[in-house]
């Protein structure tokens, strides 16, 4: 199980830690990196209300870090793939009247 001071401790002074909070894509897990919202991230993790964060209320959050933070990629590679598309449709247009205008020459 995690305490509270335990988390304070880590999130004070454990770089990998902060950084992995800030990228996880759980608002909940963020907001233990801060002070006034701490408490309320602590107790809406502690779902069995024991006052103590145990493995698998730890695991839940991260399962939801996981599927925020794949959506986001999911979300990013949709708007790659249509990019490319319209600069596949650019270029194809582009290259194609180059070809006619020196066809014409």
């Amino acid at each position: 199980t995690l305490e509270k001071p335990e988390i304070v401790e880590a999130i004070q002074g454990n770089q990998k830690v902060i950084k992995f909070l800030v990228n996880c894509g759980n608002k909940n897990l963020q907001y233990l990196l801060v002070p006034s919202r701490l408490d309320k991230a602590l107790n809406e993790m502690d779902t069995d209300r024991d006052g103590h964060i145990d493995i698998d209320e730890w695991e839940e959050c991260i399962e939801i870090a996981l599927k925020n933070k794949l959506a986001e990629r999911a979300a990013k590679r949709e708007l790659d793939a249509l990019a490319a598309q319209r600069e596949i449709a650019e270029f194809t247009g582009d290259f194609l009247n180059a070809a006619r205008k020196c066809f014409e020459l």
